[in-house]
Formats: structure tokens, C-alpha cells, sequence
């Protein structure tokens, strides 16, 4: 009788085994720069929910020099985004890190493949640029609150004061003397900030509403960090 139902508890156990194996899929990413080329060394984050703020559900393995990694969770929808951090999983994006922006909303109800384009925020920056004849150069300089420009920071703009990930327009890191420089379509309405993290929290303090000036192509402005 013991060995009978060590038996029948070794099946139940492959059984479940089987079962937990068969519930699960695959996500396979190709990771490219914005010039279409591979990159390396980045992770791809899985998350069960909208946010991905919060530690990810789960990691995948960094892709190799194809760019390649994979990824293996349980069938459902999940939310991700590529990562390139040259220090911890986790923390602000620094000169030189890469993001993939948006998270991307992901059915995994069976083996997926799919792209993904990471950039440094300078390049994002760049992206988000409206190159036609009303956009207008904002320019100026990030002061902590003694007036001391602030290094390695940035400016953003985005058309309401929630931001659901990422702001609608980026200025590139700012230099050793706090300068920054943002392209915004002229005519529009928008909520400006700082940071030193990126991404900047959803409900950032301290914005200052801005409305380009449609007859000028080059506005100087300071805007005063805020560390968040």
C-alpha cells in the first residue's frame, strides 16, 4: 500500500510538473539601436500589470552580440520593457544607458517574437523632435535650488501634468553647466520639469506651464531641478 501511493503521489507530482511546464510560453526579443543594428547586454523586463515601476515579475538573460534573448513565463498578458543599465537592474537611467521607451502590452498565450528598439535618452530626445517648420528650440539651464547648475540631468515637457511613463518630449543630458535644449511644436500647451531619474515620476511637483511663442523659433528659459 506505501509503495502504491508513492506511486500515485510520484504521478500526481509529474503530472503537475508537466502541466506547469505546458502553461508556460516563450517571448523571444531582438534587441536593435535606433540605427538598426544589434545591441548587447540588454535585459528584457516582464511586468503582470501597467506598472512597470515596481520591481519586474520577471528578468530574462542579457541578449548576446545578435542582440538575441528569450524569455519564459506563464501564458498571459504582461507588459515589457528592454533595459540596458551599465550598473544595477534597477535606479535612474545614467549618460550612456539605453531604454526601449513605452512599455509594450504583450499577449504571451503562446511562443512570441518580437523587436524591441532601446536608445539613450539623448537619442529619445532626438526621436521625439518634430522637425517641421513651427517646432521651436527651448533652451536654457537646470539650477538646483542654491542656482548651481546641475549636471547629468534633463528637461521634459508633456501636454498634461500625469505622465503615464514617459513625457511626450526630452531634452538630451544636460552638460557640466546645467544647459539643456527641447524641441516642442509650436502653439501647444505644456507642463515642464527636471530630473535626475529617468523615467520621471507619474506625477512630477513643481511644473511650469508653458506655451511656446508660435513667432519664435529659439526661447531661453532656467528651469529650477527638483530632486526627486
Amino acid at each position: 500500500m506505501k509503495l502504491l501511493n508513492f506511486t500515485l503521489l510520484t504521478l500526481v507530482f509529474v503530472f503537475c510538473l508537466t502541466d506547469a511546464f505546458a502553461g508556460n510560453a516563450a517571448l523571444k526579443a531582438n534587441i536593435k539601436d535606433i540605427n538598426g543594428k544589434p545591441v548587447a547586454g540588454v535585459k528584457l523586463f516582464l511586468y503582470e500589470s501597467t506598472n512597470v515601476r515596481k520591481p519586474a515579475d520577471f528578468i530574462s538573460v542579457r541578449s548576446d552580440e545578435g542582440g538575441r534573448t528569450v524569455i519564459t513565463a506563464p501564458k498571459g498578458r504582461y507588459w515589457a520593457v528592454a533595459r540596458l543599465k551599465k550598473d544595477a537592474l534597477y535606479g535612474p537611467l545614467m549618460p550612456g544607458d539605453k531604454h526601449s521607451g513605452e512599455p509594450v502590452e504583450i499577449d504571451l498565450s503562446e511562443n512570441t517574437e518580437i523587436e524591441f528598439i532601446v536608445a539613450d535618452i539623448l537619442e529619445v530626445g532626438q526621436k521625439k523632435r518634430t522637425d517641421n517648420s513651427d517646432t521651436v528650440r527651448v533652451r536654457g539651464r537646470i539650477l538646483d535650488k542654491d542656482g548651481k547648475p546641475v549636471p547629468n540631468a534633463y528637461a521634459f515637457a508633456n501636454a498634461t501634468k500625469e505622465i503615464e511613463y514617459i513625457p511626450e518630449y526630452l531634452s538630451a543630458w544636460t552638460d557640466e553647466n546645467g544647459n539643456y535644449t527641447l524641441y516642442l511644436p509650436a502653439g501647444g500647451r505644456f507642463f515642464v520639469g527636471s530630473a535626475l531619474k529617468y523615467p520621471p515620476p507619474p506625477t512630477p511637483a513643481l511644473l511650469k506651464e508653458f506655451v511656446p511663442n508660435a513667432t519664435k523659433s529659439d526661447i531661453v528659459t532656467d528651469i529650477q531641478l527638483i530632486v526627486y
